[in-house]
Formats: structure tokens, sequence, C-alpha cells
């Protein structure tokens, strides 16, 4: 086989909202392009309660191909509906590699793999649906789907060590050496170039010179906790003036949100700020970042945080712990690493975290760069598109042995390195 076999891949993912999942999608849908691999991005409608990440495709010369009934939402009218056009899609274009990101797309796409003979089929957990979402017997349903799907998969992808042990030997969802560890990739580019305040967003926000800003990033739904957020500002109101709090971000949970700060009389010191484009600016004028959630593979909030030379305190769940550098100390029951701080779900605790970093500045500061220089060496767009290109091919050699995987992998179309998704049709 040529060292660059021929392959065209189709990208499934059930919404282009904004979060981990669908900038690693449009980003390596961009770069494998680049390679000269013709590559096909099928997406869902992102609700209006949520934030699109459409335009960052768009910039990027990428149209995706809308499925109108693939949603987030279970529906089996809709989701056999959508089975039947990725269906039609697949067998109309013929990939020969599909990569599905989501729980929504990743059983639908596979499904679809399976019956139109995709011979390589790669599925990415970004997190998942196993513990915070369902109720228990609704979780078993999907684990036996999951399960299933796996025996039908070539290649699982685990976002950190931490998820890939999950995966394997806590949720039983494939044997440990079907699962690859390959962590995400981001345009780093924007964050690295952070160095120091820009104004805009503080200004918005009123907040004064020397006023301490904590920054919550994501999406406003359940299994983020806002309302962990919430508590850990309801222990630290009154302590100072120079304290708020922001909530950038939009979702279901959005009206909710602002019931809850007017409840609890913290109009003065929390906003919601919505959805912002512009991230890098954002962090700029933040001075420390917390996140609440209750389940993370790996949360691209901190990613960008430490690329903008953030301090950040996380609960301490899911792959969070594989991006603490250095070693633990112990300290006002919670953890702290060079990078940043993990604590337990507790307001409390959380809150004896944000006033230790706000009031040790020098500390605050060395953690934002030990995370900066973390995040740079692991966690480019660049090695995930090699990473990436270079399982593909392994699993594409892999089945030429196979007289049906061989047809279908000599079907595929090679284009020069540079050429653009604007450019080129994907057949």
């Amino acid at each position: 086989m040529n060292s660059k076999h021929e392959l065209k891949i189709a990208t499934v993912i059930a919404r282009l909202n904004i979060g981990g999942a669908a900038t690693q999608a449009i980003l390596m849908t961009e770069a494998l392009w680049q390679k000269g691999y013709p590559s096909m991005l099928l997406t869902g409608e992102v609700p209006a309660s949520e934030g699109s990440m459409e335009y960052m495709a768009l910039e990027r010369d990428i149209v995706p191909i809308k499925i109108g009934t693939m949603s987030r939402s279970i529906s089996w009218h809709k989701d056999l509906i959508t089975l039947w056009h990725l269906i039609r899609i697949l067998y109309r274009e013929k990939p020969n590699v599909i990569h599905t990101h989501t729980a929504k797309a990743g059983m639908l796409g596979r499904l679809a793999a399976i019956a139109t003979g995709v011979p390589v089929r790669v599925h990415t957990f970004h997190g998942h649906v196993f513990r915070g979402y369902f109720s228990p017997s609704v979780t078993r349903i999907f684990l036996c789907i999951e399960r299933f799907l796996a025996r039908h998969t070539d290649c699982i992808i685990a976002v950190s060590d931490s998820q890939k042990q999950e995966l394997a030997q806590v949720y039983r969802i494939a044997p440990a050496e079907k699962i690859s560890v390959i962590p995400v990739g981001l345009d780093l580019g924007p964050f690295l170039a952070v160095t120091g305040r820009i104004g805009t967003f503080r200004n918005s926000l009123g907040c004064a010179t020397d006023t301490f800003l904590v920054g919550w990033v994501g999406r406003l739904t359940a299994i983020k906790d806002p309302d962990l957020f919430f508590n850990c500002a309801h222990h630290l109101d009154g302590r100072s003036r120079d304290l708020r709090f922001a909530l950038i971000g939009d979702g279901e949970l959005r009206k909710h949100c602002e019931d809850q700060i007017d409840a609890a009389g913290l109009g003065h010191t929390v906003r919601v700020a919505g959805w912002q484009q512009r991230l890098d600016r954002i962090y700029a004028d933040v001075d420390l970042v917390v996140l609440t959630s209750i389940n993370e593979g790996t949360p691209v909030t901190l990613l960008e945080a430490m690329a903008s030379g953030k301090a950040f305190v996380s609960t301490d769940v899911g792959g969070v712990r594989d991006l603490m550098a250095g070693p633990s100390i112990k300290h006002g029951g919670f953890e702290m690493f060079e990078n940043g701080i993990l604590a337990s779900r507790d307001g409390k605790v959380l809150a004896r975290a944000v006033v230790y970093l706000m009031d040790n500045p020098e500390t605050r500061q060395a953690m934002g760069q030990a995370g900066r220089k973390f995040v740079k060496a692991r966690f480019s767009s660049q090695r995930l598109a090699d990473d990436l290109e270079s399982l593909y091919l392994s699993l594409a050699r892999s089945k030429e042995n196979s007289p049906l995987g061989a047809e279908n992998l000599s079907s595929g179309n090679h284009l020069e390195p540079g050429s653009s998704p604007g450019e080129k049709q994907f057949s």
C-alpha cells in the first residue's frame, strides 16, 4: 500500500453547538482537506437555545451537509428518518472512513456505516452519557447499544487516559486494546497570543480596573452544573466589593440561571453574559476560570483558559485530573497543582480555592504560565490531524485482506495537499 492511502472521510456529529466536539469536527475536516483527503461533515441543526459554531465552519470554506431531523433529543420517528438520510448519503458518496462524534451521531452514523459497508469505522467519546444524564434504566439501554456498536467499530477514541479506563473497565464498552487515547486538538493561536487584559468584556460588565473577575465558560445545561457556580459565588457574596462572577454561555438553563441569581440576591455580583464568539478576548479579561461540571471528557474550557495563561479551579471529574501538571499539594480541602486547583463538588471548597488564588496573585500567574506551557506541547490541532491521519491509514491497511474493504478503499480519491473543501466536491 502507498504511504498515503486513498481515503474519503465522512465525519458525523449531531450538531455544531459551541463545544469541544464541534470544534474538533470542524478543524479536522479542514485539516484533512489540506492534507489532500476528500472529507465531508454531516450534522443536524443547532437548537435556538444553544450557540452555534457553524460560523467557524463557513470561515474555513466548509459547508456542512445538514440533516434537519438529526438532533440530540430522542425521537424514534426522527431518528429513523435521520438513519435513512445517512444511509442514502453514505451509499451515494461511498466514503471508506466514517468518524462519528457524540452519542446520537455515533449510534446513527455507525448503523448507517454498517448498512452501507463503510469499511473503516471510528467513534470518539468526548464525554459520555453514562453518568448524570439519564435514569438508571435508560442508562442501561445506552450501555447495551454502545457495547453492540463497539463490536462493529474498528477503533474507539478516548480523549484521556481516565476516560479510556472508564470505558474499558467501569462501563465495559469495549476491551482496552480497541480503545485508543488521542487527546483533543485546538487552534491555540488566538489564546496563546493573549498577553493581558483587553478591557472590552470587563467594561461590558461594569468591572472596575481592580475588580477580580471569575469566569465560567460553557453550555448552560445540567451536566455543567451552573448551580454549583452560584453556590460558590453565594459563599463569597459580600466578602469583597471588588469580586465579580460571569457565566459566558447559553443553553436551556439560561432562564433558570437568571432566576437563581435573582432569588439569591446575587444580581450585583453574578452576570450571565451569553455566548461570545471571540473567547480569546473573554479569557484575556477574566482573572480566574472555574469549571463545575458533573461529567467531562477533556473540557475545552480549561484548555483555552490554560492557553490564555489563566489559572483555574475545577471539580475533579472525568478527564480533568489528566490535565493537571506537576505534583499534588493538599491545601484547605483542595488539591493544588502547577497549573490549577482541583476541588470537590462543594461550594464552600470551591470558594476557598477562589479566595486562595485571588489573594495569591504570584501563584495564580505561575499557574497560568505552567498551564500555557502544558497545553502548547500537547493539544494543537496539527498534532490531532497527524494522529488521526495515522490512525485512518493504519486501519485502512488492516482492511486490505478483506475483499469488501479493499474494493471500497480503492474507490477513494486523493487530492493534492492544500486543496480546500470550498474548491472541491466530495465525490
